[in-house]
């Protein structure tokens, strides 16, 4: 299954790349597709390392870098690596990271007076749900 959001309005041009099984990307597929699953897990899994860390070190500093780093990874590796050209799906998915990584656990500790990880988890449910109905390629 190809990456990029498959839409109605697609030009004749993308048309002609689809695959014979491709067409109109479902709400399941749009959703799927808007989840940067392979930069979050890389947060996840470095994340892990950081926080197990016993050594001398700044973890929080050093969190915001991953941070950072990923989040301008995302969307070049969604650019060059997964080939999505269209600049909508590349913003939202950047978005989606962010909100991830305040649900599994970011650098910030609070929102609102309430743990990042509660906010983030609300935010996420709301956010992985609804842009789908929006964003249709």
């Amino acid at each position: 299954m190809a990456r990029e959001i498959r839409s109605a309005s697609d030009t004749p041009t993308a048309k002609a790349n689809l695959q014979p099984d491709d067409g109109v990307n479902s709400f399941k597929d749009r959703l799927v597709k808007l989840i940067p699953s392979e930069i979050i897990t890389a947060y996840v899994t470095i994340q892990g390392l950081i926080s197990g860390y016993v050594g001398e070190g700044n973890k929080v500093t050093l969190m915001w870098v991953v941070f950072g780093a990923l989040f301008v990874l995302t969307p070049v590796y969604l650019y060059f690596i997964t080939d999505v050209r269209k600049w909508g799906q590349i913003i939202f998915t950047s978005i989606a990271f962010v909100i991830w990584v305040i649900a599994v656990g970011s650098p910030i500790t609070t929102i609102l007076d309430f743990p990042s990880v509660f906010i983030g988890s609300v935010l996420l449910v709301i956010y992985t749900l609804l842009i789908p109905f929006f964003y249709k390629g």
